[in-house]
Order: structure tokens, then sequence, then C-alpha cells
């Protein structure tokens, strides 16, 4: 039953379900830890996490490798990276080539590629040869960092010295990697040498990279190749109506919009959550249904007049609308993430770090205002998007600028 739940993204479901099991006095085996462990992982639920590690160890079942695994796993993804690095450093079992990797995946999701480099250098002196999934660690990483060249040399040493035939995973990551360093004529080109067909994974890496360094024309080129290949696919014209928008081409955004809604594709609706005493808080952009939305909004404008004494401009073209600049600015502090932070730092204790998720990539407006938010208030916000780990700590990110 909890597999099942997760499994069809009910993770919180299914973590009712263990506790129940808990209470009818069932005890818990390898498999339903693992289980549950990827539950927690799930929906980032660090408390719950903490809780089913107690229980674990109660079961004596923290010294199995594959607990073990499936531990630093789900710490890793409620953002925890440093309990999973103490986790991984004291594991009674020897390690294996799941448990290095694991750890370089997680590297890679919070943004530390040059770390994710040594543990993979690391576990290869260790005699532990790394397969194809450990290499498309180690290239995330490298994606997420900036570190083009370190990603080229490992994309070689993958396949000269360990001779593994790249997957169209591995080259969606040179293409992420070169796409988020602005080399987007270079991707392009890469793409059109594969030896395989790019599917629409590879393709979309490249209009995310165009979003990224506003590139409208070569965007427009690549969104035929994915349009192509995942013609029902709405988050890729959701993607273009985003660049069109941020680049004010409003009559653009409205003819994708009509082809949207004619071919009946659903967008999926921006949404962000933060865990507060064990209780899970939902918000979605221009709420105000949230019992302490006014406090929140209160605070934001706070934090964004704060901002502009500082000489910090809102991000205006993440608005994504077609208004003046007051609008836009008011549709800015309706963003999601922003309501989840504001909400942390207005519930929990002073000092105490903020832990928020998202469903969608945190826009830059939302980063900055972040970063400006762990300076002022001396926190520490973790804030978690579609595919990445951002650290916000005394005004800077973890990312540097590349997600």
């Amino acid at each position: 039953m909890i597999s099942g739940y997760v499994a069809n993204g009910g993770s919180e479901e299914g973590l009712e379900v263990f506790k129940l099991m808990v209470s009818s006095g069932v005890e818990i085996d390898l498999a339903s830890a693992v289980i549950v462990l990827s539950a927690c992982a799930s929906c980032s639920s660090l408390e719950s996490g903490k809780s089913v590690h107690n229980y674990i160890t109660g079961q004596g079942l923290e010294s199995n490798l594959f607990v073990c695994n499936a531990l630093m796993d789900m710490y890793i993804k409620c953002g925890a990276l440093v309990l999973a690095r103490s986790l991984f450093d004291t594991m009674i079992p020897s390690k294996d080539l799941v448990s290095w990797t694991v750890m370089i995946a997680g590297y890679g999701m919070h943004g530390f590629g040059k770390e994710a480099i040594r543990a993979f250098e690391e576990m290869r002196r260790d005699g532990i040869k790394p397969d194809g999934v450990s290499f498309i660690s180690v290239l995330y990483a490298c994606s997420h960092s900036g570190l083009v060249n370190e990603g080229w040399r490992f994309f070689n040493i993958m396949q000269k010295e360990c001779k593994i035939e790249p997957s169209l995973e591995h080259y969606a990551c040179m293409v992420d990697l070169l796409s988020r360093s602005g080399k987007l004529q270079m991707a392009y080109e890469f793409i059109k040498g594969m030896p395989i067909k790019p599917d629409a994974t590879i393709w979309g890496a490249l209009l995310c990279g165009c979003r990224i360094h506003h590139d409208v024309k070569l965007a427009e080129r690549v969104a035929e190749h994915v349009f192509e290949l995942e013609p029902e696919n709405a988050r890729y014209y959701v993607l273009l109506a985003n660049i069109y928008a941020e680049a004010e081409k409003w009559e653009e955004v409205k003819e994708l919009r009509v082809k949207i809604g004619r071919r009946g594709l659903k967008k999926h609706p921006g949404c962000s959550w933060i865990e507060v005493k064990g209780k899970v808080h939902v918000f979605v952009a221009k709420d105000g249904s949230h019992p302490e939305v006014r406090k929140i909004e209160a605070l934001l404008r706070k934090v964004r007049e704060g901002m502009k004494k500082e000489g910090f401009s809102p991000k205006l073209r993440y608005a994504l609308m077609n208004g003046d600049d007051l609008e836009k600015e008011m549709a800015l502090c309706g963003h999601s993430e922003k309501l989840a932070m504001g909400f942390g730092i207005l519930n929990l204790p002073p000092g105490k770090t903020v832990r928020v998720m998202k469903n969608l990539r945190v826009c830059r407006d939302c980063h900055e205002m972040a970063k400006f938010m762990s300076k002022t208030t001396g926190r520490e916000i973790i804030l978690r998007d579609s595919n990445f780990f951002h650290h916000f700590k005394d005004g800077s990110c973890s990312c540097r600028g590349f997600w």
C-alpha cells in the first residue's frame, strides 16, 4: 500500500499508512524501510524522515547497506546534505557503488559540483568502477555548477577509459551543461552530431538554455523539434510562451496560449509547500486563502522596500504578463515560493533554517528575494525546485547562477 501511494504521487498518504502499520504492531522489514524512506524523500519531509530514521535504528536495521543508502538519499532530497554526508562517513558496511553514486548525485543536486568531482575521483581511487548511472550523476553535477571543461573530461573518460557508450541521458547532461553555460550554438551543433536520435528531453534542455540566455530565435528553431517529438506535452509550450513573455512578444504568447487551449493541454499550476511543526502548508501563486496571507504579504512588501533601498529592482520580466510595472510587481509578490518563505520566517523560531519545496523552477526574482531574505534575517533558506536545491545564506546562493 505504501509503495502504491508513493508510485502514484501520494507520499503523504503513504506515510499515514506507515504510521497505521506501526501503531498496529506490525514490525518493519528491510523492503518496507526503504519504501518508507523513499516516501519521505519524495515529499521532502525532513521531520518525518528523522522520525522514520529513529524508528529504523530502534529496529536494528540501520546497519544494512540498502537501508543506509536509502537514508542518505532521503536526507539529500530533504535538503539535509550535511546529515547525508555524516551518515556516509560513518557507514558500518563497506560503501558500494550505489553509496558513492547517491553522494555524488546529492552534491550535484545541491550545487556543489567540485565536491561531487572529488567524491567521484575518491571512489575510483578506492577501486570502485563507475557505471553509466554514476557518470550521469557527475555530469549533472558539472552542469549545475558551470564546470564545462570538467564535464567534457568525464564524458571522454567514460568512453575512452571506461568503455561505456553514452546513452540519451549522458547526451542530455552534456547539452544541459553547454546550454546553461551560454554555449547555445555549440549545444545545437552537438545535438546535430549525435550518433543516436535525440529525444525531446535533449532538445528541451537546449530550450531551457535559450530561456536562461534569452535567445528567442534559437528557441523557435529548437521548439519545432520538441513539438514534433512530443506534441502533447504542455510543459514545452509553456516554456516557449515564457520565453516570449520575457522578451515581451505578447502576440506570440497569445498565439501559443490559444494553441495550448485548442489542443486541450493542461499546465501544472505552480505551488510551494513548507513543513512547520509537523504540518505541511501549501501555497499557490496569488492564492489568498491561507489564514496568514495578510501577514505574509505585509512581510514581503517590507522585504521589497528594503531591496529597493539597497538598489535591487524587481525582475519585472519574470512576471510573465502584459501590464504596467506596478501590476507586474504585484504579480511577482504573489509567487508561491515567496509566500512559503514568508510563512516560514514568520512561524519558525529565530535562526532555524527555512526549508521550502516548489514543483516548478524558481524564477529569478524569487531567487533574488531569497538571497536578500537570508541576509537580512540571518537565516539559511533552502529552496528545492523541480530539479535543484538552492542554499541561500548571508545573501548568496550555492548555485552561483547555474540552475
